[in-house]
């Protein structure tokens, strides 16, 4: 979409700047002891729970934001992540523990660097940069991603960076995700240091699948693959299983 100068200096503006949240309907909710596929068979069970007639409603947000169709979190799905951020510690711990103390643990918890806007939108400006799935029961997901990318760079491959691991709603949709993989915090996505790579790292989990260390596989093109550890849906995309 074209914006003007004049609008994209406000739209710039606006992401500066604190965005107040509003809270509608119910949101989605877990307890500790759920499993992943639980959860999973529990929520899709529900449609989405849609915030647009919030978006409608706030006069304060832009017109060049609402074309963009960010929405905004409720109050609810903002407690959920900093019930999550406050385990970073803990959940770093875990992660080195299991790992090796892997410099990977630290790029679990960030979310995509180049989304930073999109976040920004979602949640507001004064919202730390930062995501851990509050549910203990999931974190061994991003562990054995991080294990995976440990065995692909025994082989000689090279991954340069963790770009995505949970994607809470509405942050999830704003960002163009799938429904039922990132926000469930079972998948972790990777991104190698050339297509060459990425193209051998998928073909290497593509064996690893058939051991059963991973359930998914997709292909995003360049050089980002979709590590999906525990989604429910066990498929590839992208590219085929040889």
């Amino acid at each position: 979409m074209d914006f003007s100068l004049q609008k994209f200096r406000k739209v710039l503006l606006f992401l500066s700047l604190p965005i107040a949240l509003t809270s509608c309907g119910k949101a989605s909710h877990f307890s500790y002891g759920d499993s992943a596929e639980n959860w999973d068979q529990q929520n899709l069970a529900t449609p989405d729970h849609e915030h647009n007639e919030d978006i409608e409603s706030n006069t304060d947000l832009p017109d060049e934001l609402q074309e963009l169709g960010c929405v905004r979190a409720n109050s609810t799905q903002v407690s959920v992540i900093n019930s999550g951020n406050n385990l970073k510690n803990e959940f770093l711990n875990y992660c080195l523990k299991n790992t090796g103390n892997s410099s990977w643990c630290q790029q679990l918890v960030r979310p995509n660097p180049d989304s930073k806007g999109i976040f920004s939108c979602t949640y507001g400006s004064s919202q730390v940069h930062q995501l851990i799935y509050p549910d203990k029961n999931i974190w061994a997901y991003p562990i054995g991603a991080v294990q995976l990318i440990q065995k692909l760079q025994q082989q000689g491959l090279k991954v340069c960076e963790i770009y995505n691991w949970w994607r809470p709603e509405p942050y999830n949709k704003n960002v163009g995700g799938a429904a039922g993989r990132h926000p469930f915090g079972t998948s972790v996505d990777v991104r190698f240091c050339s297509s060459s790579d990425a193209i051998k790292g998928f073909d290497e989990l593509c064996k690893y699948r058939k051991q059963g260390l991973i359930r998914a596989i997709g292909y995003y093109g360049g050089a980002g693959v979709h590590f999906g550890i525990g989604d429910k849906t066990a498929n590839t995309w992208g590219r085929n299983c040889r």
